[in-house]
């Protein structure tokens, strides 16, 4: 029972510190859980030493970071693109940014962001769709990346595959021009 009480009065004084630091700081309460997003890296990949020593070490690891946090889950009434019609309801894991957006965030020139992009195709960890002016919503062109694929609640993504090796394992994007 002591115990009990000890972890009781844990947990409060936690739950007091939090609330403390957020509410003094005139900051909005988002509950733990909701507003903590992460991105999962699967343990096999960062025991992978080709990815560890290789792509993690890069610059443009920042950018596909970046990329991916920015996956389309959810209808978005603003979005010009449909992502979420176009590729999340076909099984991809998709966003798409404006190059200066990104640029802008990790603080690098655009050409830079756009060698980044370049070569993380290359790798095979995203592929690029362009989007034409007179398919979106704002009459002007946007690029789409694709980092993955989610069939039923499963998230795969291309960086596991290239660096796994089990590209059977996990189906494709289907593509226009295919």
């Amino acid at each position: 029972m002591a115990a009990r009480k000890f972890f009781v009065g844990v947990r409060s004084r936690q739950s007091e510190r939090y609330f403390r630091r957020h509410y003094e700081n005139g900051a909005h309460y988002d509950p733990p859980g909701t507003g903590d997003q992460f991105i999962q890296i699967p343990f096999a990949l960062l025991d992978n030493p080709e990815f560890r020593n290789g792509l993690m070490t890069k610059a443009r690891f920042r950018t596909y970071l970046l990329l991916r946090r920015y996956v389309v889950r959810a209808q978005n009434a603003n979005d010009p693109c449909f992502i979420f019609e176009r590729y999340w309801s076909h099984g991809e894991l998709a966003t798409s940014i404006k190059l200066e957006r990104l640029a802008e965030k990790l603080k690098l020139p655009k050409s830079t962001v756009s060698d980044h992009i370049r070569q993380l195709e290359k790798d095979g960890v995203l592929e690029v769709d362009t989007i034409e002016p007179s398919e979106a919503m704002d009459n002007v062109q946007h690029l789409v990346f694709v980092l993955g694929t989610c069939f039923n609640g499963q998230e795969r993504w291309f960086i596991d595959e290239v660096f796994s090796g089990e590209k059977d394992k996990n189906p494709r994007p289907r593509r226009k021009n295919e």
